[in-house]
């Protein structure tokens, strides 16, 4: 069975967004500063020139800037969709098998979970190693609807080693985090190319 409702975003859900991501003031104090410090003194040991180092150094510190501000300015706006009753959806999976695939190239894992409806889900991507006791076969996704970024997995069944299969994510395929299809065990690689392909 795979399920899909909506709610309105919660603490829990900006809180798994900025875990491990500090704050603002945080990060560029401890984090981009020194890098950018770091950087100088090694660009100066190398060309021995002030203006070089300092410019390397500045560019360093301006793109951390820039992509923290991106970031925290981002999760200002989901602060605002705590109001709105469609801001997460919520995928409910009761699978009855799960693969694990071969994902393309290190945008792994690539997991797929299939449920007895005769439909898939598709989860790929780093953010998956993050999650407490997963892969299981029973769990609620939690994603943001405008964006369809992932937010968390709450697992509802103990954690299971999944099947290893031999289908591919091929580099023509246009997948996100998280893609629901139909699609049967058996052929899953044929229901892949159709879905995604882009040939």
């Amino acid at each position: 069975m795979i399920h899909t409702s909506h709610r309105a975003a919660v603490p829990d859900d900006l809180q798994a967004m900025t875990e491990s991501r500090g704050s603002l003031s945080r990060n560029l104090l401890f984090v981009s500063l020194p890098l950018s410090a770091v950087l100088f003194a090694a660009a100066y040991f190398i060309t021995r020139s002030i203006l070089i180092a300092g410019i390397i150094s500045a560019v360093l510190f301006l793109a951390s800037a820039v992509s923290n501000l991106r970031f925290f300015k981002e999760i200002s706006r989901r602060q605002r969709l705590c109001e709105d009753d469609h801001a997460v959806e919520v995928i409910e999976i009761h699978a009855f098998r799960v693969f694990d695939i071969e994902p393309l190239g290190s945008h792994g894992p690539a997991l797929c979970f299939f449920s007895d409806e005769g439909k898939a889900l598709l989860l790929t991507g780093q953010w998956l190693l993050e999650q407490r006791s997963f892969p299981s076969k029973e769990f609620r996704l939690s994603l943001w609807s405008d964006s369809k970024m992932p937010i968390r997995i709450d697992s509802t069944a103990v954690e299971i080693t999944p099947e290893q299969s031999t289908v591919q994510l091929r580099a023509d395929f246009r997948i996100g985090d998280v893609e629901l299809f139909n699609a049967e065990p058996g052929t899953l690689q044929q229901h892949l190319d159709r879905a995604f392909s882009t040939r």
